[in-house]
This record gives C-alpha cells, sequence and structure tokens, in this order.
C-alpha cells in the first residue's frame, strides 16, 4: 500500500466528510482514489449520497412526527456510538 492509498475501514468512516466536502484536499484526493478502485466502498457512498438528497427533498411537514423522532433517535445514537471511539 503507498503513502496515499487508504483501507476500506478509515475509508467508510470518512463517508460522510466526503460527501459534505468536508475533506481537506489531500484527504479527497485520497478517498477518490480509493473509490475509483473499490466497489464496494463506491457503492455505500453512492447508496448514502442518494439517501442524504432523499431526504433532503422531503418537506418537514411531510414527514410523519414518528418517524422523525425515529430519525432522530438513529441519528443521537450514531454520535453517542461514535463518540466512544
Amino acid at each position: 500500500m503507498t503513502e496515499h492509498e487508504i483501507e476500506c475501514e478509515r475509508a467508510l468512516k470518512q463517508i460522510f466528510e466526503y460527501i459534505d466536502h468536508e475533506l481537506v484536499d489531500s484527504e479527497r484526493t485520497t478517498m477518490e482514489q480509493h473509490l475509483h478502485t473499490c466497489e464496494s466502498c463506491f457503492s455505500r457512498v453512492e447508496f448514502e449520497r442518494r439517501l442524504k438528497q432523499k431526504l433532503g427533498e422531503l418537506r418537514e411537514d411531510e414527514a410523519e412526527s414518528e418517524l422523525r423522532g425515529r430519525i432522530q433517535s438513529l441519528i443521537e445514537s450514531f454520535h453517542t456510538g461514535s463518540s466512544k471511539e
């Protein structure tokens, strides 16, 4: 592995920063190189990108309050789980 290659585990941890354009140029370039060679990670990024797009298209009043609550719970549990690392 060269110094500019990353493993899938690291790529998966950076998916949301990549999608949200929050990676510095060198990290973004490294991520894009990985995505060109790893079909699994590429598929995951595309899934997350499309999901984010679809969720962004929903108007707040279209989502039922129960659904919003479940989504908020998942987000909170994700953040709680990732802060333990």
